[in-house]
Order: structure tokens, then sequence, then C-alpha cells
């Protein structure tokens, strides 16, 4: 299995705008989230397809030997941490099987669409009154870099911290990919695959850095009168793919 990296390249007809006021979605297990103001019309494409769009965004989980997740007890609530970054998930796991030695606990990627329906499959199955809460944790860097870009579209500080869960970057013209079903503009969940992309386009200064919560993105995708956006795959899908390629051709695997 081979994946190039997408070539991309300015579209200045694409306009995205809106993407401002916090309201909670329950479309990724997360609190909290940067939306449109505007209600939702007649939908594109069906929701569980826009979803399907996060197959390339692998998030990482602590589960037992057996593959269950382990969500953390805290008063009334279950809370289920989904890391974008395995480094952060495998820091989680060493506290975690400190304060739990007799557990063993792994750590195991998931598609974050995947992982989205186990957490809605999970949450049905906690019987005590409690809630179960599943936020994606990003990269630091990240999320300090959508804070400082979304200050600058105008947004208060109060405004971000409560509404920004799961950072996500693209440019106004979009940046597009050419897809088997024509192009489609590009969202980013890493800044620096952005930065990236940024530098093969030649009128690059021509493009503004914008930043949005993953459920103002997720609303845009389902609104939009076309099958317009597609995520682009991070590091970590990438690292993921070799890492299976490797494991294919070793001897034995077979």
């Amino acid at each position: 299995m081979t994946i190039d990296r997408p070539r991309l390249r300015p579209l200045v007809r694409r306009r995205f705008a809106g993407l401002a006021l916090g309201l909670q979605t329950a479309l990724i297990a997360a609190t909290g989230g940067l939306a449109l103001t505007a209600p939702i019309p007649a939908q594109a494409i069906p929701e569980s397809e826009a979803v399907k769009k996060l197959a390339v965004v692998p998030v990482f989980i602590l589960t037992n030997e057996k593959g269950a997740p382990l969500p953390i007890p805290r008063d009334k609530t279950l809370i289920l941490p989904m890391y974008l970054e395995r480094a952060k998930a495998e820091q989680a796991l060493a506290d975690f099987t400190k304060a739990n030695p007799s557990i063993k606990a792994r750590v195991v990627p998931l598609p974050m669409n995947v992982a989205n329906e186990k957490v809605t499959a999970l949450s049905k199955e906690v019987k005590d009154g409690r809630t179960l809460i599943a936020p994606v944790i990003p990269a630091d860097a990240d999320r300090n870099q959508a804070v400082q870009i979304l200050k600058q579209q105008g947004l208060a500080e109060k405004e971000i911290n409560e509404g920004l869960s799961i950072p996500v970057f693209f440019t106004k013209p979009f940046l597009t990919v050419n897809t088997p079903q024509g192009p489609r503009g590009v969202f980013f969940l890493s800044y620096a695959d952005l930065q990236k992309a940024l530098a093969e386009v030649p009128d690059r200064a021509k493009l503004q850095v914008q930043a949005a919560d993953m459920t103002a993105v997720m609303r845009e995708i389902i609104k939009a009168k076309d099958d317009s956006y597609v995520f682009f795959p991070t590091r970590e899908y990438f690292r993921l793919v070799e890492e299976q390629k490797r494991n294919a051709a070793a001897p034995g695997s077979k």
C-alpha cells in the first residue's frame, strides 16, 4: 500500500466564513467547539459520510489487554482521553500503569471516526448515572498556534478557552487537493503540515491562514452545497501506514 502526499494548489473561488462562536455538538465526543451561527440547511452529504472523512486522522486511546477502553473515573464523570499524538498517549500509559500496576494497559490507535463510534457505544453501556466524556487531546503547539490565529480573527480569549477543543487549520482562499472525485478544499489538524504545504505554493502570500474548531469544520462540510472538503492525513497516519507495511513484510507475517 503506497500513499503519496497530495499536491496542493490554491483555490481562489472558494470562501470560508462564519467560523466564530462556540457550540457543542455530539459529532466528536469532546466538550465545546467554535461553530457556525447560522442553522444548517439541507445537507449536501449525510453526516455519516462527513464523519468518514476523519478516517485519515488516528487517535490513540488506552485500553486493557482485550482492547476495551479504560476511561478514568472522576466524580460523576468517566473521562476517556483520545490523543492525536502517540507520544502523549504513551506518557499517559506510563502514568496509568504506575497508578494501576495490576492492570495490563496498552495504547491502541483508531481512526477518529471509528473512535467516535466506540465512544457512542460505550456511553450507552454506562449504567451508574455517570457521564462519559472523551476529549480529543491535540498537540500543545497546534493549540497554541490556533489560539493566536483565533485572537487575530477577533475572538476573545474567554470564547477561545471555552470553545476550542480540536484545532483545525485551513487557508482563505482554500488550498485544494486533486481527488478521484475532483478538487477538494483541505483542512489540516497540524499547523506544521499546513506550513509545509504552503511552502510549495508560489503565490502563498495571497493565502490567509485560518483556524477553527473541529465542530465548526464538520458543520461546514455537512452544510456545503457539494462534497467539497477533505482532511489532510496526519503524520501519525503516515507513520501507522509505514508501520503496517513493515509488519506485513516481516518474516512470518503471512
